[in-house]
């Protein structure tokens, strides 16, 4: 009976001290997952922070601004783009921007990428006008020379709709244009 005894003490001594390794080691694994966390946070942050903004948000270069615009403007019409819209911004992008055909075509699809994304046209079109006005790399040329590209978009597909008229009204109201 003792051996018996001494047998399960024994296993009872085995099974703690197995236990106990285990939470040990399941301690060592959190505190390695903390450590980790801890050590990618600024990353974390970072990401949090531009996943956090919007589209437009993100958006700081004035061709990119514009290429959106011209994007808002094709659009307005009747939701969808078609081919001789998406060609007038190309051609637009290349000639002003002085891009290459792959490069406009590349800005115009990320152009239409962030325009499925984007609050409604006219906000949109306000925001992005305000930030091309205020861009201090821009004169006044460039501020007109937009305005020229916003309307050969719109003209694209026959004369403008009063939608895209609109867009074009509140791109000259905040650039300070006389129609």
């Amino acid at each position: 009976m003792h051996i018996l005894l001494g047998l399960l003490t024994l296993l009872v001594a085995i099974g703690v001290w197995a236990w106990r390794l285990r939470m040990a080691r399941q301690g060592l694994d959190v505190a390695a997952d903390v450590a980790r966390t801890v050590a990618n946070a600024p990353r974390s942050m970072a990401f949090r922070y531009k996943a956090g903004k919007g589209g437009l948000d993100l958006i700081e270069d004035p061709r990119e601004a514009a290429a959106i615009m011209m994007m808002q403007v094709a659009l307005a019409r009747g939701g969808k783009l078609t081919p001789r819209q998406s060609d007038v911004i190309e051609a637009e992008i290349r000639e002003h921007f002085h891009y290459t055909p792959g490069e406009a075509e590349d800005l115009a699809a990320h152009a239409a990428w962030v325009s499925q994304t984007c609050p409604p046209a006219k906000d949109t079109m306000t925001r992005l006008s305000r930030m091309i006005v205020n861009a201090p790399q821009l004169g006044p040329k460039e501020v007109v020379d937009l305005d020229a590209m916003l309307v050969a978009v719109s003209e694209a597909e026959d004369l403008p709709t009063r939608s895209q008229l609109l867009l074009l009204q509140v791109y000259r109201d905040t650039a300070g244009l006389k129609t």
